[in-house]
């Protein structure tokens, strides 16, 4: 199937027409057919990228400094650049400051916004760099510059910097141009089922209510299955979907960009996920109450050394086993619609309780080297109680391994204060 083609003549003139800008030197653009530059695309693990565009050495133009804040991108532009829709939706939660770095957002837009930038462009895989002629948007900027020296810890012998070092470039590459709405979805972290889940794909739903959803093109990941599977259900055809890389640099006639996501998004995209599938999620044999607990035998890092015996206890409990790796999106709804109880090592499965119908508890087994709290914050979103259970090694990249005693203790709470209401209603 062809994808958009790109009308770069047309595209310039609606862009420079009636700005009050100075004329500068037009440039050229590349025309591009969506479905062939997804498919010339190379995928390895999390990475995503194109072999034309791989060596990071450019002669394009360099990467701009200035930044400007929402209100500033309104003020000085105030004939391209809209708001198209805003909530209260109140501050994304910050991460703990034992986890912020210099490369974080740490200027998170307060409430769930959408704009419109006519003109605007994108570049990058997480599209952090989003802006207009030659600012960048702030908030969702993550690097001070080309490369920002604290932007991985450990110093300047660090493998991973040394690696961003090499591949990051300092100039943005040729530019392409996609006519109509383009819609900016996606952001760090996009290839992890948890931040697929929480940051991306909420990110929709406030464009959903901005009333701007039937785009002409999407900027977001599009290769894992959990990610195809989820878009296809949110109405998103894969032959308007953009796969970005750091090679890739869009001006867009339109740009739609969403502010990071909210609370209320989530929630939002609960309810729709779990609407989309309601015959599935409401089969003739739903268990409601159910007790599940969440492996990671099959995971190819951190997984419990003791997983049978942690199995076998909660088992006598009336806990299921189950492996999420083996299972579609849908099934994953399924499973979790009617869960009570969840009890897991600290990964991406437990994400699910997002999609709960119900405030459940959580039980999370956590490492002991692990000062990450995404799981409490998402489960003091979604009203659940969260308690965490320590697990720790006895050598470096070795299994963990889950106390039993005080997993069972924090296990019979949690079935202790899910029986109560029942107990309660029955007396009554």
């Amino acid at each position: 199937m062809r994808g958009i083609s790109i009308r770069p003549t047309a595209a310039r003139q609606a862009i420079n027409g009636g700005t009050g800008l100075s004329e500068r030197p037009e440039r050229d653009f590349f025309e591009m057919d969506i479905a062939n530059h997804n498919r010339k695309l190379v995928h390895y693990g999390k990475y995503v990228f194109a072999l034309s565009t791989l060596l990071p050495f450019r002669l394009g133009k360099k990467k701009p400094t200035e930044t400007l804040s929402t209100a500033e991108l309104l003020d000085r532009y105030p004939r391209r650049v809209k708001l198209r829709w805003r909530e209260e939706a109140g501050r994304l939660p910050v991460k703990s400051p034992r986890q912020a770095i210099k490369s974080d957002r740490t200027d998170d837009l307060a409430d769930g916004l959408v704009m419109e930038i006519e003109g605007g462009w994108c570049h990058g895989r997480q599209c952090d760099w989003i802006g207009i002629d030659d600012v960048v948007l702030s908030e969702l900027h993550r690097c001070d510059g080309p490369l920002a020296p604290k932007a991985v810890p450990g110093g300047w012998l660090n493998p991973r910097r040394i690696r961003r070092a090499m591949t990051t470039p300092r100039r943005l590459p040729q530019p392409v141009r996609v006519a109509g709405d383009v819609v900016v979805l996606n952001t760090s972290g996009s290839h992890n089922y948890f931040h697929w889940l929480c940051e991306v794909l909420p990110r929709l739903e406030l464009v959903r209510q901005a009333g701007v959803l039937q785009a002409d093109a999407y900027v977001v990941d599009n290769y894992k299955p959990f990610q195809r599977q989820a878009l296809d259900l949110l109405g998103i055809p894969s032959d308007k979907v953009i796969e970005p890389h750091e090679g890739l640099l869009l001006h867009a006639d339109r740009l739609i960009v969403p502010s990071l996501a909210t609370t209320a998004s989530r929630r939002r995209l609960s309810e729709r996920l779990q609407s989309q599938l309601k015959s599935a999620t409401n089969p003739p044999h739903a268990q409601p109450g159910r007790r599940l607990y969440v492996s990671r035998r099959l995971a190819r890092n951190r997984s419990l050394g003791n997983d049978a015996e942690v199995a076998a206890l909660l088992a006598r409990h009336g806990f299921e086993s189950h492996c999420l790796e083996q299972y579609t999106l849908e099934e994953q709804v399924r499973l979790f619609r009617d869960a009570a109880i969840v009890v897991g090592l600290h990964g991406a499965g437990l994400t699910n309780i997002l999609l709960s119908a119900r405030p459940i508890d959580l039980i999370e087994i956590k490492p002991s080297n692990c000062d990450r709290d995404y799981f409490q914050l998402l489960a003091n979103e979604v009203g659940a109680s969260c308690q965490q259970v320590a697990a720790s090694r006895n050598r470096w990249r070795g299994s963990w391994h889950c106390p039993l005693e005080p997993l069972e203790n924090a296990v019979l709470g949690a079935i202790a204060a899910s029986e109560t209401p029942l107990l309660a209603n029955h007396t009554a």
